[in-house]
């Protein structure tokens, strides 16, 4: 076996307008012609990962922050938000009048007022990504194949976002949900744009050691 390769997709493997350039999806189908084995490494859930990337040729895919760990089809790991803590999950935030979507490996599965309430944040994201055209951004180019009006209590979750109307909206979730992963993203601290929330204790670098054991690789050769 030669190397194993992980490559972040959002910023890395396609720009923040989504644009996969050839030039990579060369040298991915070089690396594994020459024997090395090339996985993306992801915030994303398996229902984010379009055809255009499985189209490259990859060995594989950690997703949802590492909470799910693929290898040729075959699901080496999957830790999921219980569904006892996602009807906690989805009963505050409605308590707070907080609007979210739910990431699973199975669709993205929207609040009810999502759609309307993520128009301006996720223009915001987009000039803070340095997009030309960010004030045409729209939800639905942000997240094609959002699904609206599915059942919110669920039990196949890997992550849960939700739209900060202030950073104390963060503080307090994270109070609520101490046996939960709880971040922020979208910008750094009191101006983040999200929170989310995940399985305790999962983290993309727990995802690749349990991928590389999977695999008999020896990280030392793989530095």
């Amino acid at each position: 076996m030669g190397k194993v390769i992980f490559i972040d997709v959002d910023g890395t493997l396609v720009d923040y307008e989504g644009h996969l350039p050839e030039s990579a999806v060369t040298a991915i189908r070089q690396a594994r012609k020459n024997g090395h084995r090339v996985y993306i490494c992801t915030g994303r859930s398996k229902a984010e990962v379009y055809p255009n990337l499985w189209d490259i040729g990859l060995d594989g895919m950690i997703g949802g922050n590492g909470s799910y760990v693929e290898d040729h089809g075959h699901v080496v790991l999957h830790q999921l938000i219980t569904a006892d803590q996602c009807r906690r999950i989805v009963d505050w935030l409605h308590s707070r009048k907080l609007e979210f979507y739910l990431e699973s490996n199975n669709g993205l599965f929207a609040s009810e007022n999502f759609a309307q309430k993520a128009q301006p944040v996720m223009v915001e994201y987009s000039r803070r990504k340095g997009k030309a055209d960010a004030d045409s951004t729209t939800v639905a180019s942000a997240f094609p194949d959002m699904i609206y009006g599915g059942e919110l209590y669920r039990d196949d979750l890997n992550k849960v976002s939700y739209i900060l109307n202030t950073y104390q909206d963060f503080l307090d979730t994270k109070e609520q949900f101490p046996d939960m992963a709880n971040g922020t993203w979208g910008g750094a601290g009191e101006i983040a744009l999200f929170g989310d929330l995940g399985v305790k204790g999962i983290t993309k670098a727990n995802a690749i050691e349990s991928l590389l054991k999977y695999l008999g690789a020896d990280r030392r050769l793989n530095l």
